[in-house]
């Protein structure tokens, strides 16, 4: 695969990248759940997800999981618990759907 500046990445690289990127999204939950720091992990994966967003091209998934990532970060009161929980299933199931895209 041949990012935005020429260079040639295989596709094992950028699957490996989706591994790591979606076990990380996973923890967001214990941590949510158990009272630890979520959001600068959460604002971490923003920031490298929206980077993989600028060297893919034509990755429209990886707006819509962007847009439910950042979204994540205004469900902060207790209530909205089972509302990130499933924010966050819904990122995981793009996740796959894009690891998927590039098998």
């Amino acid at each position: 695969m041949v990012l935005k500046y020429g260079i040639d990445v295989s596709n094992e690289a950028v699957i490996n990248t989706i591994d790591r990127l979606t076990n990380q999204i996973f923890k967001l939950l214990p941590l949510r759940e158990e009272g630890g720091d979520w959001e600068a992990p959460l604002k971490n994966l923003i920031l490298e997800i929206g980077g993989m967003n600028r060297l893919l091209t034509d990755q429209t998934i990886l707006f819509s999981l962007l847009c439910k990532l950042e979204s994540l970060l205004t469900l902060t009161e207790e209530d909205d618990f089972f509302a990130f929980r499933k924010v966050i299933f819904e990122c995981l199931g793009l996740m796959s759907k894009l690891k998927k895209c590039l098998d």
